[in-house]
């Protein structure tokens, strides 16, 4: 894997000092948020991170402090393999959660079980989310807070749903739950397409980075994203449940540095739309 990038990089402005956009609110119909195709700040990327804590968590962490940048994540309580309520992964994981709170990154909503709303009612689609709330805040205490971001899983039904009738019943379930945070189309990484020889969910004899499979497919997933970005505002899809996500992660960043990209936020995304923080926009939106 190669890349071009100088040895003196420059300083960097970060989104959060951007100008709001002159954007209405009512743009869509569904809840408050990011969509694919709605604008963002040129040669910004927002690099987001679904289904963890995980084993992999505090490695991407590593690196995301390394190269003094902040990301998203997007948790679920109790969704991997082995989680349940009572053995759940924000336990798991808390030093994990503290941490990522502490260094500044943006925590949302990926609901408890990483269930599929097409197919939930409105009343355990709130469920899902509120308990996951609930379990955050229990588990985290003091260092928790009001998970405002939902990314719902599988990006559904706001990805390949074509259903009009199920898009609005969704919509109408999450009016008020927060705000929805999607992924630009054509830039998921891939990473969660299949797991491969050489990686696995959990540390342990299963991991394999020098395995080609486990190499070809960083290749796979850097290629998918170096290629496509050329300067437009971008928001990432990762899972920090995959090895392969971990050890591709810095050679992105590098690529897209030298592209003279800059990283920010969900919440720094909030900011720069509406002028306002996710707090203050959700307490005029519950108005």
């Amino acid at each position: 894997m190669k890349t071009t990038i100088s040895l003196s990089v420059l300083l960097l402005t970060y989104c959060s000092s951007f100008e709001p956009a002159t954007i209405s609110r009512a743009d869509h119909k569904g809840p408050i948020g990011y969509y694919a195709g709605d604008p963002l700040p040129p040669k910004t990327a927002f690099l987001t991170f679904d289904d963890g804590p995980s084993d992999w968590t505090s490695d991407v962490l590593d690196v995301l402090k390394k190269e003094n940048i902040k990301a998203t994540f997007f948790v679920c309580g109790a969704w991997l393999p082995k989680a349940s309520t009572k053995g759940n992964s924000f336990r798991k994981y808390k030093t994990v959660l503290v941490r990522m709170k502490e260094e500044g990154h943006t925590i949302g909503n990926h609901t408890l079980g990483h269930q599929n709303f097409a197919y939930m009612s409105p009343k355990k689609i709130e469920s899902q989310l509120e308990e996951n709330q609930r379990l955050y805040q229990n588990e985290l205490g003091e260092y928790s807070g009001k998970l405002i971001w939902i990314r719902p899983p599988f990006g559904s039904p706001y990805i390949k749903t074509k259903n009009e009738t199920v898009r609005r019943r969704v919509s109408s379930a999450l009016q008020g739950k927060g705000f929805i945070f999607m992924w630009t189309k054509e830039f998921d990484s891939t990473d969660s397409k299949e797991w491969v020889k050489g990686e696995w969910y959990e540390k342990g004899p299963k991991i394999n980075p020098d395995h080609e499979k486990f190499k070809r497919k960083m290749d796979r997933i850097y290629n998918s994203l170096a290629s496509k970005a050329e300067g437009q505002g971008v928001v990432i899809l990762f899972h920090d449940t995959h090895p392969t996500t971990k050890e591709v992660l810095p050679f992105i960043i590098e690529k897209l540095r030298s592209e003279g990209y800059t990283f920010a936020t969900a919440e720094d995304y909030t900011r720069w739309r509406w002028g306002k923080t996710s707090e203050e926009l959700s307490e005029e939106d519950s108005d």
